[in-house]
């Protein structure tokens, strides 16, 4: 399309000179068009094309990083980094069992996905979580990657052929109840994941790179076109004359990037609300049909569904957060576990309450 937009140009530019022209005049022209101008535009936009191509990777790793925040961190206390965390994973008949100090969770074969993997990675999606397991090649041996292929490829998405462990008990005094998302209570998940610290310093470094680059562009474009001028003045003579261009007109392109990065700021929040509650209502449709249980207690919180389960210990969680009814706990990585209140009974809702203000008194953030 830009390629289609500088012909159209160049053709345009040739048509209006000098009056109307004609398409037999142009085919007489032809023979002393000067292809080197725009050839030059050409090149200098697929050279730009081909290197956002070449860094999208890593133009993309940094966005999950900013969505994410630090290693082993929730994304909104840059002080709070605990290092590495082991994590150990166990594939057999029955599915795939994965613990990690204060978390022990099952998922049966049935939920979970084809096995994907790059050169470093091997990817291992459930539908437990938006997430897949990403195991390092690199911390694998090469008998334990086939074995991994093996189990996945014989038995991801069938039926378990052996029975899955017994669900995690929780204790006589646990709360219960079963509860099912709606559109409304995912809306400040997804909002969260996009707004905190790390995600909101990316934007502002992408509106600074979009300011400096879009005003420096007018000074490049007039170098550009002196550079393939094959009747160029010396620069000696056309550096004056340059200065005098830039420092007059420089202004205008800066100052419409800046009003337009300040309208993206100040539509930015409207919109990514919009963003969340329309992904929100489509998860929503997309969800698989049932209701999930959820078991509080001194211990921590036990959930399951459809044979999956997992027993969360307190000490997994990084404060807790609350938006009207919801509960939002945030783990490790910046995943979270969701709690709608409104699934317990008013006395119940009072103890699940203060067991969660007594074991997590830090909310992290206020809404």
């Amino acid at each position: 399309m830009v390629w289609f937009c500088i012909l159209l140009g160049a053709v345009s530019g040739w048509a209006t000179a000098g009056g109307r022209r004609t398409l037999s005049a142009f085919w007489r022209d032809l023979s002393d068009f000067d292809p080197l101008p725009l050839a030059a535009y050409l090149g200098l936009i697929t050279l730009a094309l081909l290197t956002f191509y070449a860094l999208h990777p890593w133009l993309a790793r940094r966005r999950v990083r900013a969505l994410m925040g630090p290693p082993g961190g929730d994304g909104r206390d840059p002080g709070h980094d605990p290092g590495p965390v082991p994590v150990r994973y166990r594939l057999d008949e029955a599915g795939l069992t994965q613990t990690a100090p204060d978390l022990v969770s099952f998922v049966p074969w049935p939920r979970i996905g084809e096995l994907a993997e790059d050169r470093h990675h091997l990817f291992l999606p459930t539908e437990i979580g938006d997430v897949p397991i990403v195991l390092p090649k690199a911390s694998l041996s090469a008998e334990t990657v086939a074995g991994i292929r093996h189990w996945v490829r014989a038995c991801a998405g069938r039926p378990a052929s052996a029975p899955p462990p017994a669900e995690l008990a929780a204790g006589p005094e646990a709360l219960r109840a079963t509860m099912r998302l709606t559109a409304d209570e995912r809306v400040p998940i997804i909002l969260r994941s996009l707004d905190n610290p790390w995600a909101r310093r990316a934007r502002l470094a992408g509106a600074a790179a979009w300011l400096v680059g879009l005003t420096l562009l007018y000074p490049a474009l007039l170098a550009m076109l002196w550079a393939v001028d094959p009747y160029r003045v010396p620069l000696a003579d056309a550096l004056p004359l340059f200065a005098e261009m830039v420092v007059g007109d420089v202004w205008k392109p800066a100052a419409v990037t800046a009003a337009v990065i300040v309208l993206f700021f100040a539509v930015h929040p409207r919109a990514s609300r919009w963003f969340a509650g329309d992904l929100a209502r489509r998860l929503e449709a997309e969800a698989l049909p049932g209701e999930a249980e959820i078991a509080v207690d001194e211990a921590g919180i036990v959930t399951a569904k459809d044979g999956a389960h997992a027993r969360l210990g307190w000490k997994l969680f990084r404060g807790r957060e609350r938006v009207g009814d919801l509960m939002i706990l945030p783990m490790r990585w910046d995943e979270v576990l969701p709690v709608p209140l409104r699934i317990f009974e008013p006395e119940a809702r009072a103890r699940v309450e203060a067991l969660v203000e007594r074991h997590l008194p830090q909310e992290t953030r206020a809404r």
